[in-house]
């Protein structure tokens, strides 16, 4: 008998957190709840990275842009979210940030 009820109580134990995960992949995740809410949300990042062979930063360059010898930047962010339905009013609302030398 006692052996019966230890090997419940482990099998319990076990099974407590597998219910608890069931539970939790219930909840909606963020995409089903834009697309619940007709949101879209699209965006995009714009980076460059320079590379040079001699180096620019001593004396006359030719080079106008860039004027480090191997330089990663961050050119620009943008963000667009939208609420576009086919009746009614929607909005859109566009996010830049940045710049592009």
């Amino acid at each position: 008998m006692k052996k019966l009820l230890i090997a419940s109580a482990v099998s319990a134990a076990f099974a407590a957190p597998t219910v608890a995960l069931a539970q939790a992949a219930r909840a909606p995740t963020l995409s089903q709840v834009l697309d619940a809410s007709g949101i879209s949300v699209s965006g995009y990042l714009d980076a460059a990275y320079s590379y040079a062979h001699r180096n620019l930063e001593t004396g006359f360059t030719d080079r106008a842009f860039d004027s480090q010898n191997n330089s990663f930047a961050l050119r620009q962010f943008g963000l667009t979210v939208a609420k576009q339905p086919s009746r009614g009013f929607g909005g859109v609302v566009n996010i830049t940030v940045g710049s592009d030398d």
